[in-house]
């Protein structure tokens, strides 16, 4: 773990900045939540990163308090970010706590330390007291969660300590709840209560339910092991009302919890029913811990109450599967601790060697000294005694007895150790903290080109620029503090380019009783290499994926959410990080899974599927068009799951439709063209034939619409026609049609003319309505129009009826114009006779 932060009170004397909607999001924060979206846009857009760092630190306190852990860590990561950009390093330490706060909550402990460790580095530059409390306050909680209680109170202590006496409150008592709950994990209820009830002295005006809760919940557990039932009932009741509050279905969990284990003794069937609803609220936030503790109560209580056999069975089912998925998580966990020693058991062996050396070192120059000071008595007690002469010989003979024996183990040891480092491949190192090297081993050519004696004096040119300082600073903290150190660092090989190399050092004690550093090194270039290569692969392929406009997403069989590239983000303004492991269902709505239910079976089938559809987003239609395609298993080929592109076809199909719209209607006026008034004339005759109803067809024109255009010009031309449709469309009802044949010579069909006369009414209502003056860009123009009417009963046919209309249409003309004439259509002998009207 990274070394701890140590500042002086006053490094704190400036406080920290806040928004006004973090400490709102103490109370509210799923309207904070809500509220975020708009200024989180405008900073962005103005490009003010400090207002930035500020709003997505609301955020990740609004996610912490609805326990959104993976909506806090990447709120943190992202302040983090825009805080760095904006130049403000006590901002970027906020968000790398709030990150690593998030990180630890997920069980992500190596990346919540590194997170940590990271925030110390920067706060080095500028120290601040709160802010060294809030790291240690979270290195307590990081403790706590890998069950090292002790360590757990002591950073809890120090961030007291760092505080002072003054800085922020809810820091004070967070340090304090977390050295309650250690202290109540290491068997001392007395010392727990104790810290809790200091907590609570200095929670005063505190605006943090969460935290209040989260007290309240400590206090619970204490009364439990004493068995105090009513005091968790109270602490119980309060943790509920609070969550309430809070929308926190956690904190909700948690209560119902405390109330179901207070009711225990006193009331089965509640504590039943209590304990039931906390193990439903933390199946539903995944929180597989939580739920088998509240299933190991709940299922002998269920059992003593004799419950249904099928519902217990599914209880215990869900016992035996968390149990398992737990305990694999745990084996797992080992494993990587159980390969990480394995990794470094050689240097390890290597390094008791060079230990076992300084010891021996160290013996033999004890001998040495002793002879030494014999060999003085023997000088100065020369006069003396034959007896003490004898005595001394004695002495001697033993004491290089001794030192031979001394010599020869060390030799011994020598030999082997030498054998070891000379035959490693890993480069073996012996060095004064100063830097100057005692021993280097062979490796050194082939691993850096150099020959061990050219590197006996301190080299930090060979050491990569960026990686001087914290080796210095390394060596000191070793040097300082003892005990052994990794260190990954760069060094340049001869020929010029860098090496990177992972060294594992330990402080030991040299022949001359001064400091020594021994350290073995191994080549992790390749390594480095992969990793680097995989970083960038995977890089690329989200900068491609994020960047198509389209939804491109991988399920699994289940249809949960393996993937999804950041158009989610703009199609359902939903971040992709927070839908991976949820079902479409969930993402989507049962519906919109169920309109493609028949294409996801057909794709886990193991075919290709594309399809389009159409969906309602935020009070708009939109069709889509999505292409699936199976994910098959490398080895064997069975179908895992499947990839999904969906692309938003909506503006082509709104171009085929207008395509289609142009085609059959007059681009100029918007009434229907010849094409369309012919299809709608075939089909009105259809009809009346069917049904035996009549219909009228209107032919018009304008009258002297040629003098208008040879005078005005062709512009005004089109305007007059443009109003004149305009006057026909306002003069009948939307049921009618309306076409423009060409030129100025219009149609109308109307099927439900009762009669003639109601045909001529309509006629004449038209020639009105052409009375008005038209204003045109050439002034006020009068315009009249002549009208002929062919109606006609059933059976006949579109040629002869649209002869009639055009005969009825020159009668009007003939007859002076602005007036119409009406001829009454007649099967033709032939239709009669062929649809049996002739007598």
């Amino acid at each position: 773990m990274a070394l701890l932060l140590s500042f002086a009170a006053t490094a704190g004397a400036a406080e920290l900045e806040r928004h006004a909607l973090e400490t709102r999001a103490l109370l509210e924060p799923e309207a904070v939540l809500d509220a975020l979206p708009a200024p989180l846009a405008a900073a962005q857009q103005r490009g003010d990163m400090h207002e930035l760092a500020l709003l997505y630190l609301a955020k990740a306190n609004a996610c912490r308090v609805i326990a959104d852990w993976n909506c806090q860590r990447e709120a943190g990561s992202r302040a983090r970010d825009a805080a760095l950009a904006s130049g403000s390093t006590w901002l970027a330490v906020r968000g790398l706590i709030a990150d690593s706060r998030g990180s630890i909550a997920l069980q992500d402990f190596s990346r919540g330390e590194h997170l940590l460790g990271e925030a110390q580095r920067l706060l080095l530059q500028q120290p601040q007291a709160d802010l060294s409390a809030d790291i240690l306050l979270a290195f307590s909680s990081l403790s706590y969660s890998l069950g090292k209680h002790t360590l757990a109170v002591e950073y809890a202590d120090r961030g007291l300590a760092a505080l002072a006496g003054g800085g922020d409150p809810g820091l004070r008592v967070r340090l304090l709840r977390n050295r309650g709950r250690a202290e109540a994990q290491l068997g001392l209820p007395a010392a727990a209560q104790a810290s809790l009830d200091l907590a609570l002295q200095n929670f005063g005006e505190l605006h943090d339910p969460k935290l209040r809760a989260e007290l309240h919940l400590e206090t619970a557990r204490l009364a439990r092991s004493r068995n105090d039932a009513e005091t968790q009932r109270r602490n119980g009741l309060a943790v509920l009302e609070l969550a309430a509050g809070l929308k926190n279905a956690q904190l909700e969990g948690q209560g119902r919890e405390v109330l179901g284990l207070a009711a225990l003794n006193s009331d089965p069937a509640r504590a039943v029913h209590e304990l039931g609803l906390a193990v439903e609220a933390f199946r539903q936030l995944n929180q597989g811990r939580d739920e088998l503790r509240a299933l190991r109560e709940l299922i002998p209580l269920q059992i003593r109450a004799k419950a249904p056999r099928a519902a217990l069975e599914l209880l215990i089912v869900r016992e035996i599967e968390l149990g398992r998925e737990i305990d694999q998580a745990d084996r797992a966990k080992s494993s990587a601790d159980f390969d990480a020693r394995l990794k470094y058991a050689e240097n390890e062996i290597e390094l008791a060697q060079l230990k076992q050396e300084a010891v021996l070192a160290a013996e033999r120059a004890a001998a040495l000294a002793q002879t030494s000071r014999l060999t003085t008595a023997l000088n100065t007690l020369a006069g003396f005694l034959l007896l003490v002469l004898a005595t001394f010989f004695v002495l001697q003979w033993r004491s290089k007895r001794r030192l031979q024996q001394a010599y020869d183990a060390y030799r011994d040891s020598e030999g082997r150790y030498r054998m070891l480092a000379d035959n490693s491949r890993d480069l073996v190192v012996r060095m004064r903290p100063d830097g100057r090297r005692l021993y280097v081993s062979p490796s050194a050519r082939e691993m850096l080109g150099w020959a061990p004696e050219e590197l006996a004096e301190p080299r930090w040119e060979l050491v990569h620029p960026d990686d001087r300082a914290p080796l210095h600073q390394a060596i000191a903290d070793l040097a300082g503090a003892g005990g052994t150190a990794r260190v990954t660092y760069r060094a340049q090989h001869r020929d010029g380019h860098y090496v990177w190399i992972e060294a594992l050092a330990q402080l030991v004690i040299g022949d001359d009783q001064g400091k020594e550093i021994v350290y073995s090194g191994r080549d992790i270039s390749a390594r480095v290499a992969a990793e680097n290569a995989l970083d960038e692969s995977r890089r690329l392929l989200l900068a491609v994926t994020d960047n198509v406009p389209a939804l491109i997403a991988q399920f699994d069989r289940d249809v949960r959410y393996r993937f999804a590239n950041a158009y989610y983000r703009r199609a359902f303004d939903l971040d992709p990080e927070d839908i991976l492991g949820k079902t479409l269902a969930e993402v989507r709505g049962s519906e919109a899974q169920a309109t493609v239910t028949s294409h996801i079976d057909a794709v886990l089938g193991g075919e290709t599927v594309l399809f389009e559809g159409e969906v309602e987003l935020q009070g708009r239609t939109y069709q889509f068009q999505s292409h699936y395609v199976p994910d098959r298993a490398r080895e064997d080929g069975e179908v895992r799951g499947f990839y999904a592109l969906t692309f938003d076809i909506t503006a082509l199909k709104q171009a085929q439709q207008e395509l289609a719209r142009l085609a059959r209607y007059d681009s100029m006026t918007g009434v229907a063209n010849r094409r369309h008034f012919d299809e709608r004339l075939v089909l009105a005759l259809a009809r009346s034939q069917r049904h035996g109803t009549p219909l009228a067809l209107f032919y018009l024109d304008i009258d002297h619409f040629k003098r208008i255009n040879d005078t005005q010009g062709h512009g005004v031309g089109d305007e007059v026609i443009i109003e004149f449709a305009r006057r026909l469309q306002a003069s009948l009802r939307s049921e009618d049609l309306i076409a423009r044949l060409g030129g100025d010579e219009f149609a109308i069909l109307v099927e439900d003319a009762p009669s003639a006369a109601a045909a001529e009414m309509i006629a004449a209502k038209l020639v009105v309505a052409m009375h008005a003056d038209l204003h045109t860009s050439a002034g006020e123009i009068s315009i009249t129009t002549s009208i002929g009417i062919a109606y006609g009963q059933p059976g006949l046919d579109a040629i002869g009826l649209i002869a009639q209309a055009d005969q009825a249409l020159y009668a009007a003309k003939r007859a002076g114009r602005n007036g119409y004439r009406l001829r009454a259509a007649k099967p033709s002998a032939e239709a009669e006779a062929r649809l049996g009207l002739g007598h």
